[in-house]
């Protein structure tokens, strides 16, 4: 009984180890899309652990932004788990328009990761 013991405690204690820190790293990636089409330099305004979308009037309800790049990619990493708000905003210069888009979603241990589109359209 006691060598039942000293293995379950054992194998407690390297399962515990194998899990490092990197396995459980937040991550969202996006690419904006408007109509299908890749947009460039949308600034995604992102606000942390909220039920209630925050609207469209950035910056004094969300916490941080980031800024997609030339190829509509943007990623954010080591972010608190919780409901998530991103909301984009920029300019469409095929249309000539200003163009908004919003996301949500719940991070939580089963949910660490996310690569998805952000679509915006015309406000």
């Amino acid at each position: 009984m006691k060598n039942i013991l000293q293995y379950f405690s054992l194998m407690l204690v390297l399962v515990m180890l194998s899990c490092t820190r990197n396995e459980l790293r937040t991550s969202v990636c996006f690419t904006t899309h408007h109509h299908e089409k890749v947009i460039p330099n949308i600034t995604i305004w992102i606000k942390f652990d909220s039920e209630t979308f925050p609207g469209f009037d950035p910056p004094a309800n969300f916490d941080t932004s980031i800024e997609s790049d030339q190829n509509g990619r943007v990623c954010m990493q080591d972010f608190p788990l919780g409901h998530h708000w991103f909301v984009g905003f920029g300019y469409d210069p095929e249309i000539g328009q200003q163009v908004i888009g919003s996301w949500d979603h719940e991070f939580n241990l089963r949910n660490l990761k996310v690569d998805t589109i952000l679509y915006v359209g015309e406000e």
